[in-house]
């Protein structure tokens, strides 16, 4: 996917309610937010538990093992 397709549905989306129309996209293991800073970040954040989506967004990374925290 390029910054160009994402800007084009972050654009889109700026006519609907998806994704604090359009203040961020996301897609597996990938969250682009529109306005740097943590008060954007949070937004998107808050706004992905209130619709379920940020399970989706975020895939959780398996426990380290001893032998892996070595290194």
């Amino acid at each position: 996917m390029t910054l160009g397709v994402i800007s084009k549905i972050m654009n889109r989306q700026r006519d609907t309610d998806e994704c604090l129309s359009g203040r961020y996209f996301w897609c597996s293991d990938l969250i682009v937010i529109r306005e740097p800073g943590f008060d954007s970040m949070i937004a998107a954040v808050q706004d992905m538990i209130a619709t379920r989506e940020l399970d989706d967004a975020c895939g959780v990374l398996p426990p380290l093992d001893e032998d892996d925290m070595d290194q």
